[in-house]
């Protein structure tokens, strides 16, 4: 019954709700109806409709008259084109007389391909006839101000270098004209519109005559402050402690070789903290770090004109006592300096004792030889540890157990060399973005000898034993080589490390080529490693000399770059393929708050068509980075340690990126 009276009432409720609709809809049509059966509205909407075609009329017509005129034109265009087309006879004739102006616009090619070549440069042109220099407007951005005239070029050098930028100059344009140089190409400061003085890269070539006959001399002027100031702050760092900002032990060694070279008498002095590793591992090493910094502070205050500070690393300092003989003297220095601990320091509000321990050897009493004198110190420092701290030792005749482990590298060495007990490692350099072996270093090994490359070579070096060891290493991997192409391996080029000693060895460009001629090698399958250092005496000579072997198709990588005397200006003039950035600049470099420093060295060198290698490289972090930056190749114990040649096979093919984990 429930049930019947809910269907009752759903069914009242739809059709009310259908009453409700229908009429809503009914109404509005109904005023719709109305509305047109209205006279007036229906006369305004038809008048409306009439206008609307009037105009619609009107428009048409217009465009009939516009497509007319259209018409009309493209007549008149037509005609126009036929008009051209008779012009071509003319424009033949005048053929000869565009003939007359090649030379000069092949003299403005010239001129404007050098210009090219610049980034916020200049071009100038020296009449050498008159003696006179122009420069284009580019100019007044380097200097501030517009030189409008030609001027004579000693007044505009006197009026913008200095005495010797002047002669320098003058003197490489006379070389140029003489024909002793290819080019004008030199590095001058020129002084500005403001008095500012500014480091400039100045190029130029000739322009000649139908005779052959330089008349006029185009070039670029270079504006490479930037260049300069970045490389003047790499080489601050490269100089200077980064945590102390004393002078490195890079710097101390420079000045005490000039000191040598200049039969001057003088104290290295070796200073190591006593027990300071007790002070990292109690109160960690950001606090070591603060106490280190404080301790450089109370070196460099008691510098005078002879003592010259700097920081060995760690918790070591070296010392020079520069143009002094009297023993007396260097002894008060040496306990003016173990003076400067008795004092307590306060660091964060807490109170800390040191002492140290110091060894003193006397150039050139004791050596004439940087790392011999470093070697002496250094014995002397350790007698001191073992007789209780606190206090400096001279090195005497009695500390020769180092100078006895020499004479024992050397004996090893020389039986090696006898008894054929060198062998070669080789060490894989992987391509940064393939993960491919592109090649191998030949690091040198002593059979049955577990002596490091760091105690022999310097040895070797010092001995002269050097050069017949360059010649078997040269030798062996170039007969690896030969094996690797008989087996029908797809060749990858070896590189071996050249010794700057080996420069003594006159005939080795000789006995290179004659052993990749026996072997039946290419040149090209052969890469040698050079350092800095090499460039130090007699540039042009050993520059040459690299040459020589660029000449016979070897490529050149510029070894441990970051070490030594590393410049951006080297690499403008070094015949070099490659650099390899030393494990330590990378170590150093890649940490975030300096990474900037690796991105513009490798982006600077990359611009000047080198190629780049990152070694010793260990972590993934570092790969990553280095990839980012653009680094060509990485080589470090990421991807292998240096192999026995049965293991270097093994991975010869190997993809190392299929084995790491990103």
């Amino acid at each position: 019954m429930l049930a019947i009276k809910s269907s009752i009432i759903a069914i009242i409720m739809i059709l009310l709700l259908l009453w409700a609709k229908n009429r809503n809809i009914i109404k509005p049509v109904n005023r719709l109806n109305k509305s047109i059966n209205g006279n007036d509205t229906f006369f305004v909407l038809a008048s409306s409709i009439n206008n609307i075609l009037n105009k619609t009329s009107s428009y048409f017509y217009e465009l009939k008259e516009n497509q007319e005129e259209l018409k009309a034109s493209n007549e008149e265009i037509s005609a126009t084109y036929q008009q051209l087309a008779a012009s071509e006879e003319e424009l033949r004739a005048q053929y000869e007389e565009i003939q007359s102006y090649t030379e000069k616009l092949e003299s403005l090619r010239q001129k404007y391909e050098i210009a090219i070549e610049g980034t916020n440069s200049a071009v100038w042109e020296f009449d050498i006839e008159n003696e006179s220099i122009h420069f284009l407007e580019g100019f007044k951005n380097i200097i501030g101000k517009y030189i409008e005239e030609k001027e004579n070029i000693y007044e505009t050098l006197k009026r913008f270098l200095n005495e010797e930028d002047q002669e320098n100059l003058i003197k490489e344009i006379a070389s140029y004209i003489k024909n002793q140089k290819e080019e004008i190409h030199t590095q001058v400061q020129i002084k500005d519109g403001f008095g500012n003085l500014k480091w400039v890269l100045i190029r130029g070539k000739g322009i000649f005559d139908s005779n052959n006959n330089i008349k006029l001399i185009n070039g670029i002027v270079l504006d490479i402050s930037s260049i300069k100031e970045q490389e003047e702050y790499i080489r601050h760092i490269a100089y200077h402690d980064s945590l102390t900002n004393l002078p490195n032990r890079r710097k101390l060694m420079a000045k005490l070789e000039e000191d040598i070279s200049k039969n001057k008498y003088g104290a290295l002095m070796l200073l190591d903290l006593d027990n300071f590793k007790g002070i990292n591992d109690t109160l960690g090493h950001l606090y070591g770090d603060k106490v280190l910094k404080s301790v450089s502070e109370k070196l460099e205050s008691i510098k005078d004109e002879k003592i010259f500070v700097s920081r060995f690393g760690g918790d070591e300092f070296l010392i020079l006592i520069e143009d002094e003989k009297n023993i007396d003297i260097i002894e008060n220095y040496a306990k003016k300096i173990i003076n400067v601990f008795k004092n307590k320091l306060i660091i964060e509000g807490q109170e800390i004792y040191l002492s140290c321990s110091m060894g003193i050897s006397l150039y050139p009493f004791d050596s004439n030889k940087v790392s011999q004198l470093l070697m002496n110190a250094d014995m002397a420092m350790y007698k001191v540890k073992n007789k209780g701290k606190d206090s400096y030792m001279f090195f005497n005749e009695e500390m020769t157990e180092k100078l006895q482990e020499k004479i024992k590298v050397e004996s090893i060495l020389r039986d090696a060399i006898k008894k054929e007990k060198l062998k070669l490692l080789y060490q894989p350099q992987v391509c940064t973005f393939t993960g491919k072996v592109v090649g191998f270093e030949a690091l040198l090994r002593l059979k049955d000898k577990h002596i490091s490359p760091a105690q022999f070579i310097p040895v070797a070096e010092e001995t002269g034993l050097i050069i017949e060891i360059g010649r078997w290493v040269t030798k062996e991997a170039i007969n690896q080589i030969r094996i690797w192409k008989k087996k029908g391996m797809d060749i990858k080029p070896i590189s071996i490390n050249f010794s700057p000693k080996q420069l003594n060895d006159l005939n080795y460009i000789e006995f290179l080529e004659n052993t990749l001629k026996e072997c039946n090698v290419e040149s090209k399958y052969i890469e040698i490693e050079i350092t800095e250092s090499i460039f130090l005496e007699e540039k042009e000579k050993n520059i040459a000399f690299v040459n020589r072997l660029k000449s016979l198709g070897i490529k050149i990588s510029l070894d441990d770059f970051g070490t030594g005397y590393s410049s951006l200006n080297y690499l403008t003039f070094l015949p070099v393929d490659k650099i390899k950035l030393d494990k330590s600049l990378n170590d150093k470099f890649l940490e975030f708050e300096n990474i900037k420093v690796i991105d513009s060295l490798i982006s600077l060198t990359k611009s000047l068509n080198l190629e780049v290698i990152a070694e010793g490289i260990e972590n993934v972090a570092q790969y990553k980075r280095l990839k980012l930056a653009g680094c060509h190749y990485i080589q470090g114990y990421l991807f292998s340690k240096p192999l026995e040649v049965e293991e270097a096979e093994k991975i010869y093919d190997n993809n190392f990126l299929d084995s790491i984990e990103f």
